[in-house]
């Protein structure tokens, strides 16, 4: 992410110059009065080129240009209000880890479409998708916690009895204590952290240990994906089987002979909920903590990128499922805009 003084910043109409103050930009995309307008960094100024039509890019929007175009809260939460100086590679890591996640759905039905002409190698690339998955969700997690750990360290506290003391690096270090699972109590005590933030961690401890043990046993502990079959709509797996047997998330009609259903949904799950339970942080920090203003004031960032429909369609279809909601309490729930990805 390039680096220029904030005064060239000013070309730029649509950003809030009293509420730079030293923050980046993550984009310098926007769509605005029916047009594309984009700028760019060149020498010690900003110059704006004429483009007609975005492939893959973030970019700045009060409403989608596209009925196809992504929108996560967090992802503008964290663009709009936590790009903070020194989380910029936290930042601009997420943003690729989510971008990164929404080709995983299509690249599963290309990998299917294929394998006829890849032969029996396809199961080993499908195992590589589905290890990289995890080691991704893994990811985005401690990139926020990274993100949260810099604004927390921003805030100032009204109470002046409140202890407030740095967040750890690590998700999981916020998340167990001692060897056991953090209680609310234990982390305001500690931290000095609101109330709401504090339940948000224990009430995302659960999915994220889940999550940690499958990533570590796959990685670190020598386990392996189960066999992967070839199924004639996709590809199946024993749904009795690790890692995902805990994950019951699927219907009645799709479960086949020898207790095999489709891979697909358990994939799409665990992005699901990662956005889910990390969107839930945003919605708390901005309850609690004393943001800075919007850069951009009266827009949302917005993800375009070519394979998005089919993103779209399969977080659709894990809000359908409704199974991460009824595992979660009211806390942890997505929000609206979380359960639509758009």
């Amino acid at each position: 992410m390039s680096t220029i003084d904030a005064s060239h910043l000013s070309v730029i109409p649509y950003l809030d110059m009293s509420s730079v103050d030293g923050r980046f930009i993550s984009s310098a995309t926007f769509f605005a009065e029916g047009q594309w307008r984009m700028w760019v960094p060149a020498e010690d100024r900003f110059l704006e080129l004429k483009i007609v039509e975005p492939v893959e890019m973030f970019y700045w929007s009060k409403a989608p240009q596209s009925n196809h175009d992504v929108y996560i809260q967090l992802l503008d939460f964290v663009a709009q209000q936590a790009a903070l100086p020194g989380l910029e590679h936290a930042v601009t890591g997420m943003m690729d880890d989510v971008l990164n996640m929404t080709i995983l759905p299509a690249k599963i039905d290309v990998l299917h479409a294929s394998r006829n002409s890849v032969g029996s190698g396809i199961r080993r690339m499908v195992t590589t998708e589905v290890e990289y998955l995890f080691s991704l969700c893994r990811s985005l997690f401690d990139l926020l916690q990274e993100i949260i750990a810099g604004v927390w360290k921003t805030v100032m506290l009204h109470d002046k009895t409140v202890v407030k003391r740095p967040l750890k690096g690590s998700f999981r270090e916020m998340v167990v204590f001692e060897g056991k699972p953090v209680t609310s109590q234990l982390l305001e005590s500690r931290f000095g952290l609101p109330t709401l933030i504090a339940q948000t961690y224990v009430g995302a401890s659960r999915f994220f240990l889940d999550l940690k043990t499958m990533r570590d046993n796959l990685v670190h502990h020598g386990s392996q994906v189960q066999t992967i079959f070839d199924g004639e709509d996709g590809f199946l797996i024993a749904g009795h089987l690790r890692p995902f047997a805990s994950i019951a998330i699927w219907q009645e009609e799709e479960k086949q002979p020898n207790n095999l259903v489709p891979l697909l949904p358990a994939l799409t799950t665990m992005i699901y909920g990662t956005l889910a339970v990390c969107g839930a942080f945003s919605h708390a920090m901005e309850q609690t903590i004393g943001c800075p203003p919007p850069l951009v004031p009266g827009m949302k960032l917005f993800l375009r990128c070519p394979l998005s429909e089919r993103f779209l369609a399969a977080m659709q279809d894990c809000a359908d499922r409704g199974v991460f909601n009824e595992q979660q309490s009211a806390d942890e729930k997505p929000s609206e805009e979380n359960r639509s990805a758009k």
